[in-house]
């Protein structure tokens, strides 16, 4: 019996450019995470449980991510059935935060399965691989990088078919955050497909911001190599800016669901608000370069009607051990 542990994460720059391979992303690992147990059987045919999903004992198909991974290690000597059990604690349901569940179940079994099938702990690259394979084809896949190396995480697409870079950093010295919560989950799919409608039917418009945001990453990015905290926060303040206006001219959706109150609540009281998400709209980064400036925002938090999302972060990345 095999047990791996992957953590979720949050976005702090690249959302949306980065899926187009456009722009680095910048993404920290927390401290909740998606751990998979897998037992292997003589038997022919997979099960997977998973309590957090309502799941009992179903085929790896109603899992796609799985499925995927399965299919990636058809070949690998894995046994030929057996049962894969998935627990987490990073939520589950439209009252719960993004915090990259699919990517960190995706990282997780690849993590167990390549064990008991006596692999080398998976690549980047096998983990983008299965998580696109799971998503039609689609995805950047920084979160996957983000969970399995664990940390702060600055990734780089590769262009013209070269693999994706990865690059560990250390949490920003001086800059003082928290994640809110709006209290409802956003869902990615639907603001990715408004998105793509906005690129189709006004696709000079769209370009403008996507190049806007894609800018606004990379000098975030730059800064936060720089170490100069109000340099960071400039950087915050473009990328935010760039990232509302692509909301506001599309209608993607990101500030809906209590969004833009809560980053109101923030900045109104002296923090800069952060969307943090690959979509965007259930979590954001209250930033701030003193803990003075951040006690003030938490304070008002408290009677705002939203809340602090309970995470320590930079979490570690993907652990693997052997059950007795």
């Amino acid at each position: 019996m095999i047990r791996a542990s992957a953590p979720g994460k949050l976005m702090l720059a690249g959302e949306y450019t980065v899926a187009i391979g456009s722009s680095p992303a910048l993404a920290v690992a927390v401290d909740r995470r998606v751990t998979v147990t897998v037992e292997g059987s003589d038997e022919a045919g997979w099960a997977v449980t998973s309590p957090a999903m309502g799941l009992d004992k179903v085929t790896p198909d109603e899992v796609p991510v799985v499925a995927a991974v399965l299919a990636q290690l058809e070949d690998a000597g894995l046994p030929p059935g057996g049962h894969i059990s998935i627990d987490s604690d990073l939520g589950v349901g439209a009252d719960k935060p993004g915090l990259g569940a699919s990517a960190a179940i995706c990282v997780a079994t690849l993590g167990a399965l390549h064990a008991l099938a006596g692999k080398d702990t998976p690549t980047v690259a096998d983990c983008v691989a299965a998580h696109r394979a799971a998503q039609d084809g689609r995805g950047s896949g920084y979160d996957v990088a983000t969970a399995l190396k664990g940390g702060v995480v600055l990734y780089r697409p590769g262009s013209d078919g070269a693999e994706p870079t990865v690059e560990s950093l250390d949490w920003f010295e001086g800059l003082h955050a928290k994640v809110l919560f709006t209290g409802q989950g956003a869902s990615t799919v639907a603001m990715l497909g408004r998105l793509r409608h906005y690129q189709d039917s006004r696709p000079t418009q769209a370009q403008k911001r996507f190049d806007a945001l894609e800018l606004a990453a990379k000098r975030f990015v730059e800064a936060w190599s720089g170490g100069d905290v109000n340099v960071l926060l400039d950087a915050v303040a473009l990328a935010q800016e760039a990232l509302i206006n692509l909301d506001r001219d599309g209608r993607i959706g990101i500030q809906e669901g209590g969004h833009a109150q809560l980053m109101g609540v923030v900045e109104d009281h002296g923090g800069l608000a952060r969307t943090s998400g690959a979509g965007g709209g259930d979590c954001v980064w209250a930033l701030a370069p003193n803990e003075e400036q951040l006690a003030a925002v938490l304070g008002a938090i408290e009677t705002s009607g939203f809340s602090v999302l309970e995470v320590a972060y930079p979490g570690e990345g993907l652990k693997v051990e052997t059950v007795d």
